[in-house]
């Protein structure tokens, strides 16, 4: 009787935590493959939360899946730590803001409509439509930009059992845009322009700046402006050389490029020392934040990503920067025929063995009667 207690025990044990849902690690998001690879293109990896939990009720589910993803490959090339996370939520109240930003969270990103919220430095809306076959459109990617200055891409390649085919034609139209092709924590962890160290009348001396609190250690990007002048030189000052950016240049990296006579954008790490140089009578000069290459950011970002060779395979020789939400994979969630059918056989074998010994004595007892 005891052991059939603890046997009934074990079996039932499953169904005794509805909350608890059985999940499995993504094998091909290590460094040593897919992921790997991914990451030294230039991807970003994020969170999207654990299967079977709701971010609303259980706020736990932030750090679990910030460890999920952080034991199996970096962030990004730039930092270890993910700064982003995926929401499916249009308002976000101040107790999930406090424990995103507690883990190290600082981006949160693509509802349909803006985020409400107070603490979280970036909130970046769905901009620009997806990439799916017969979804995607090179007119909602150019309304996107016009409208917030950036295209954010949602890409899914799976729902449920169907696998979901990326449109061809947009996509080629995209990689010969000139478009910053970057991810949400890049384009974040970028955004510090330079500080002014010293002024002539004809040159303005900049210094790289640090990274943005919170983001990674990133050059940034920095727009210079100068009224009634002419720029004639960009030049580095100290140890090193500054490499003059092309129409071609797509992907962040430390150089500048002169747009006309009196505008550079340039892309600093920190400490770094440039001086420009112009003529004629300067009557303003303005240092503020840019974009790379003077570039607007494009982002394509693969939603609550669980296998990431299905979800990255069509883009292996893409320009395409991703950020990758990622989740673990849903496990076969436990049913109740197994346990039942366990539970029926436990308590019938006793009965079938009492009538096996009940059998056998009989058919004993007939046979010593004949004899």
């Amino acid at each position: 009787m005891r052991a059939t207690i603890f046997m009934l025990s074990v079996l039932l044990l499953p169904l005794a935590l509805p909350g608890a849902v059985a999940w499995r690690a993504d094998g091909w998001l290590s460094q040593e493959v897919v992921g790997g690879e991914r990451l030294s293109l230039g991807d970003e990896f994020g969170c999207h939360g654990m299967p079977g939990k709701d971010i609303t009720n259980d706020q736990t589910v932030i750090v679990e899946c910030k460890e999920y993803l952080t034991s199996q490959i970096n962030a990004s090339k730039w930092g270890l730590e993910p700064l982003s996370y995926g929401l499916s939520m249009t308002e976000v109240d101040t107790r999930i803001e406090s424990e995103l930003m507690g883990a190290g969270f600082r981006i949160i990103g693509d509802q349909s409509v803006a985020v409400t919220g107070q603490n979280l430095n970036w909130a970046i809306q769905r901009s620009g439509g997806s990439l799916e076959q017969n979804v995607a459109s090179t007119t909602s990617i150019e309304q996107g930009i016009e409208s917030n200055g950036y295209a954010s891409l949602y890409w899914e390649a799976q729902i449920e059992d169907l696998n979901v085919r990326r449109d061809r034609d947009v996509l080629t139209w995209i990689e010969v845009q000139d478009y910053w092709f970057t991810t949400w924590g890049e384009w974040y962890s970028s955004t510090h322009s330079a500080t002014e160290i010293e002024r002539t009348n004809h040159s303005i001396t900049l210094k790289g700046s640090a990274m943005r609190n919170g983001g990674w250690n990133v050059p940034g990007n920095t727009h210079l402006a100068i009224d009634g002048g002419q720029i004639t030189s960009v030049a580095r000052i100290d140890d090193g050389v500054l490499e003059e950016l092309t129409l071609d240049d797509n992907h962040l990296k430390e150089g500048y490029r002169i747009l006309d006579d009196s505008n550079v954008t340039l892309t600093l790490s920190e400490g770094v020392l440039i001086q420009i140089t112009w003529d004629g009578e300067a009557t303003d000069i303005l240092v503020e934040d840019g974009q790379f290459n003077d570039f607007p950011p494009f982002m394509a970002v693969g939603h609550h990503t669980t296998d990431l060779f299905e979800w990255s395979s069509p883009f292996q020789d893409s320009p395409i920067r991703f950020t990758w939400l990622i989740e673990p994979q849903a496990d076969v969630e436990p049913s109740w025929i197994l346990p039942m059918l366990a539970v029926i056989t436990i308590l019938a074998a006793p009965v079938a063995i009492r009538y096996t010994l009940r059998h056998d004595q009989e058919m004993q007892s007939h046979i010593s009667e004949e004899e």
